[in-house]
């Protein structure tokens, strides 16, 4: 009798209660849920894109502004051109791209280009496509302060499709990009050629961004030096 009893008692101990069980359950739920959101994280989070429309296509990147910003940043088309022809090459490898400086030239060239259609423009460069990138600030200095530093571009970006002859765009973006993203940065701690790399840097990549389907890291972003 009395070893059925301890028998019983040591069965019934054995067991787990309704509590530990659940328990458990919810640890191994939590340590899934985790994992599946580390994983997340590695892999990134898939940005879809806006237009496909540049595959196997040439184009040809085309920045307009007023002749008053022109003459400020002498450099700023090649520039922001420049930039956004390398971060093309690297994220769209079958897009072909013509050479930003022939673009240039040929504004600088032509009298009144600007009342050209987007269409002509493509065509007299024998393209698909025209990324036209109508500029609407380029600065490197806070309107804060004399001595503050942070760059801004702000732009309309536009796609035409030269073969199918419209006056209206396939893809249109705005873009308003700053760096330091999160204020103005004082010259002793960094210098103009910094914030304008930096701040082109993120142009590109915003812009292009759009134009394929990726996945985006979730990492720190650099807004300082």
């Amino acid at each position: 009798m009395r070893g059925d009893l301890l028998s019983r008692f040591c069965s019934r101990a054995a067991r787990p209660s309704a509590v530990v069980v659940t328990l458990m359950v919810l640890t191994s739920a939590l340590s899934g849920c985790w994992l599946a959101a580390a994983d997340q994280r590695m892999r990134g989070k898939e940005v879809t894109a806006e237009y496909l429309g540049l595959e196997n296509k040439s184009v040809a990147i085309v920045i307009f502004t007023d002749q008053a910003l022109v003459n400020e940043f002498p450099d700023a088309r090649a520039e922001i051109s420049g930039f956004l022809a390398n971060q093309m090459r690297s994220s769209l490898p079958t897009t072909r791209l013509l050479a930003p400086k022939d673009v240039i030239a040929w504004q600088d060239e032509t009298i009144n280009w600007f009342g050209l259609s987007e269409s002509d423009i493509g065509q007299h460069f024998g393209v698909d496509r025209v990324l036209m990138i109508e500029l609407l600030n380029y600065s490197t200095t806070s309107r804060g302060g004399v001595g503050d530093l942070q760059g801004n571009i702000r732009a309309t970006a536009k796609i035409f499709e030269v073969d199918k002859l419209s006056q209206l765009p396939a893809w249109r973006g705005v873009f308003d990009v700053s760096w330091p993203k999160d204020g103005p940065v004082d010259v002793a701690r960094t210098n103009e050629s910094v914030v304008r790399q930096r701040t082109l840097e993120m142009f590109a990549s915003r812009v292009t961004g759009r134009l394929f389907t990726h996945r985006e890291m979730d990492r720190p972003i650099r807004t300082r030096e």
